[in-house]
């Protein structure tokens, strides 16, 4: 799996993705996730636009591993 290290990368990989969002798989590097938090809500601003939200992650080391669903 592909680790994502920036935030334009991240968005390219939501973008290009044609599916549904549960088989959808965002592996976040853990640096994009840190204080005060500015990339994370970038890419998730990202996934809301897409109709998604969030469903949970797996942590791996020095990453995550991220979930969506359709947002209700």
């Amino acid at each position: 799996m592909h680790i994502v290290t920036s935030v334009d990368e991240a968005i390219w990989h939501i973008n290009q993705f044609d599916g549904a969002p549960e088989e959808f798989r965002l592996a976040i590097a853990d640096n994009l996730f840190a204080p005060p938090g500015a990339y994370i809500a970038l890419i998730v601003d990202q996934i809301l636009a897409r109709g998604w939200e969030p469903d949970g992650f797996v942590q791996e080391e020095g990453y995550r591993i991220c979930r969506f669903k359709e947002l209700n």
